[in-house]
Formats: C-alpha cells, sequence, structure tokens
C-alpha cells in the first residue's frame, strides 16, 4: 500500500465524473456531496503543494515566482479558493444517495481523498526526496485543475437547484484564478522528466501477548502463536532461540511418546504417520540446536516472547487431558494437531533466522590463528557455519509437512497385536 496509487485512484474517479455523458451533478443532493468530494480533495491538494514549494500559509509570491516557480502561485490561490459548505451531514448524504448516483460516486472521492490524506500524513519518513518531489506537486496539480473543471457543472446545477450562494462561490474570480495557474504549473512542469514515487504507508502491527497454556489442548494455539511471534519481524535473540529449538526438541519428544503409545492401542494410520514425523523432527532439532549454542549474540534490544511462550507449551504438557478429550479417537486427533503445529512452528525458525540475518541484527564472534584475540562481526550471509543449520531445519519442517503419508494406502486399521510388533520401533 502506498500514497502514490492511492492518489492515482483518486484522479480516475474524478476522471471518470468528468468525462462520463451525463450530468455529475442534477439535484440538491448531488451538490452537497459534490461539496463534500470537492472539500476534502482540495484540502489534500494543499497539504501535498506546501509541502512540495516549502511555502508557509499567507505567503504572497513574487512575479519572479510566477515565471519561475509557478506552483507558488498555485499554493497561494489553493489557500484562497472557495470551499462552499454543504446543508447536509455526509451520513445525511450516504443515507440518502442511490446506488450508483452521482452522490454515491461523489462521496467516494471524498472517501478516497480523506484515505489518501491519512496515508500521507502516517509516512513522514518515506516521503519522496530530490526530483521525485516535482511529480507530488504535479499530481496535486492534476487534482487541483481536476477540480476546477468539475466546478463549472456544479455551479449551473446549484444555480438551478435554488443554491445561489455555491452558484456565486464557484464563478468568482479566485476560481479561474485557480485553473490558470494549475495549467502554467503543469506545462512548467513537463519540461522535465519527473521520476515515480510511492511512500510506502506502514502496516500497523497488533502486540501479540504470550498465551497461558492450561492443558495439552492448548499446546497447538501456543504453537501458532509462537510461529506469529517468530514471523513478528523483531529482534530474537540467538540464546534464546537456541532454548526455542530446544523446546520443541522436548515437545518432539513428548508427542513422539504419546503417538507410540496410541499406535499399540488403536493402530491409526494418522498416529502412525504422526510419530514418523515427529522422530525425523526431533533428530533434526538435536543437529541444528548447538548452532546457536555460543559466540553468538545481539547488542540489539530483544523480543523474549518466543522463548515465553515455548516455556508455556511445555509447561502445558505436564498437565492432564481434560475428561472429554480421553477416548483414544479424540487423543489421536489432539496428537495429530499438535505435531502439525510444531511443524508449522519450526518452519518458523528457518524463517526467523533469515529474517535476523537479512536485517544484520545477530553478531558472531572471530578468533584469530592462535585464539587469543576474538573480535564480533555482523551475521549478513545466509552460509555462515552457524546459520546453515537453521534454515535447513525450516526447509526440513517444511518437507515434513508437506510429505505424503506414509500409509495412505490403508483403508482399514488392523488389529493392534499385529501392528505393535512390526512397526512400533519406527516410533521410537
Amino acid at each position: 500500500m502506498n500514497v502514490a496509487d492511492t492518489l492515482g485512484d483518486l484522479t480516475g474517479q474524478l476522471a471518470g465524473l468528468y468525462t462520463q455523458r451525463g450530468p455529475t451533478v442534477t439535484n440538491d443532493l448531488d451538490v452537497d456531496a459534490a461539496l463534500h468530494g470537492r472539500s476534502a480533495v482540495l484540502a489534500l491538494t494543499r497539504e501535498l503543494l506546501f509541502w512540495g514549494t516549502r511555502l508557509r500559509e499567507g505567503s504572497r509570491p513574487t512575479l519572479v515566482d510566477a515565471e519561475t516557480k509557478p506552483a507558488h502561485g498555485l499554493a497561494w490561490h489553493l489557500a484562497r479558493h472557495p470551499i462552499p459548505e454543504a446543508t447536509r451531514s455526509p451520513m445525511e448524504v450516504a443515507a440518502l444517495a442511490a446506488p450508483g448516483s452521482a452522490a454515491e460516486r461523489w462521496e467516494s472521492v471524498a472517501t478516497q481523498a480523506t484515505l489518501a490524506q491519512t496515508q500521507w500524513d502516517a509516512t513522514p519518513s518515506s516521503r519522496p526526496m530530490g526530483a521525485a518531489v516535482k511529480t507530488v506537486v504535479a499530481d496535486a496539480t492534476v487534482l487541483a485543475l481536476s477540480v476546477s473543471h468539475l466546478d463549472q457543472r456544479l455551479a449551473t446545477t446549484a444555480a438551478a437547484s435554488g443554491r445561489l450562494d455555491v452558484a456565486e462561490a464557484l464563478t468568482s474570480q479566485a476560481v479561474h484564478g485557480l485553473r490558470i495557474s494549475a495549467e502554467a504549473t503543469l506545462r512548467h512542469l513537463a519540461k522535465a522528466e519527473l521520476p515515480a514515487w510511492r511512500a510506502e504507508v506502514p502496516l500497523r502491527r497488533p502486540r501479540l501477548e504470550v498465551l497461558p497454556m492450561r492443558s495439552p489442548a492448548d499446546v497447538p494455539r501456543g504453537l501458532a502463536r509462537l510461529m506469529s511471534l517468530l514471523d513478528a519481524g523483531t529482534t530474537v535473540d540467538p540464546r534464546h532461540l537456541h532454548l526455542v529449538v530446544r523446546g520443541q526438541e522436548r515437545i518432539a519428544t513428548a508427542l513422539s511418546r504419546d503417538c507410540t503409545a496410541l499406535w499399540r492401542t488403536t493402530a491409526d494410520p494418522a498416529v502412525f504417520d504422526a510419530g514418523r514425523r515427529l522422530t525425523e523432527l526431533r533428530l533434526s532439532l538435536q543437529q541444528a540446536g548447538p548452532a546457536l549454542r555460543k559466540d553468538i549474540g545481539t547488542i540489539e534490544p530483544t523480543d523474549a516472547r518466543p522463548l515465553l511462550q515455548v516455556n508455556e507449551c511445555l509447561r502445558a504438557l505436564t498437565f492432564s487431558l481434560p475428561q472429554t478429550l480421553r477416548e483414544a479417537r479424540q487423543r489421536a486427533e489432539l496428537v495429530a494437531d499438535q505435531a502439525s503445529t510444531l511443524l508449522y512452528s519450526v518452519e518458523a525458525v528457518g524463517s526467523c533466522v533469515r529474517a535476523q540475518v537479512t536485517g544484520r541484527r545477530w553478531l558472531a564472534a572471530h578468533w584469530n590463528d592462535d585464539e587469543t584475540h576474538q573480535s564480533w562481526h555482523r551475521v549478513d550471509r545466509l552460509d555462515h557455519s552457524r546459520i546453515g543449520p537453521l534454515l535447513a531445519l525450516g526447509e526440513t519442517a517444511l518437507d515434513l509437512l508437506t510429505r505424503p503419508a506414509a500409509l495412505a494406502a490403508m483403508s482399514a486399521p488392523q488389529p493392534a497385536v499385529t501392528q505393535s510388533a512390526s512397526r512400533s520401533h519406527a516410533l521410537a
């Protein structure tokens, strides 16, 4: 999402109003809706122009500025442009406007202009610099010229509807001054090539709190929150992430034991498949865990919520199951859910590590040849010896998530006695 695209949509709506075959306003309701849209567009245009020209409110351009800086004259005319007030509020117009009517289209213009101004106010750090500032001025000039052209039709309908104050304001000398200065500004800006601009709008990310766990049935929800915390983009201490991986290993071990016990009593293919994946995941976690054990850290403020969340999940596994989940079938469904969410949370470890390296947030220790001096350097390569095992861990979890079930062809479970002797070793 960026301001330039929103402004483009707004310009398209104004162009659609100007080029439509029928009149853009036909009655008193349309006049009020047009006044709402017109006011919102002019407020946005003024803000963009005064930002782009660095003018202060009340400053009057000189004769020299009229030739070399026509945008200054446009900003001055905009500050004095008449803005008649509507007799109905936007809510009243929205309630009375028929679908597809001119009133509805003008209210949509007002909404789009307000959205663009809100986005612009939210992006002070990503606004364009250098030559792209002229592009913003050009876009604002197009908006001013669009309003100026639509004012003619609005004044005609306002006079026919008995709104003489609106008609008089929109036929005053100030209206003509706006159009002349806007046309002069566009001619001046057209002499040079204008670069594109964006001004990205930052997305608000709600703070995800650590979810308290009260039973093993809460573990899937807790692991899903762990995945979200790892994907949140904040700095995670490598030592914390090492403990998170160790915690995931302990969870995989506990769930693997549950699968072994359930497989011996139910011979459910889904339970066997979950246990097989958990066993392979546990081995991968054991191999990747030591990568973050020592000589790696960060000096940036870190987020301890992932570590706290994995501890909550471990604590939940020590509780007893609720009475409603003690049947074998319900336990099998729960352990399959626990296994899949654990795999997703391990895959998130790989994406978290990638984000830390890309953002240059981690430091790794380097020793000289005789190991007498230690220095710290930013970890900025994904092929670093400490980073590779963790990325491979995420790829392993993703592979286990997408791998077909080993016993998918089994249509019905066989007796538990014959199954346990031949396949229980796979879940050890």
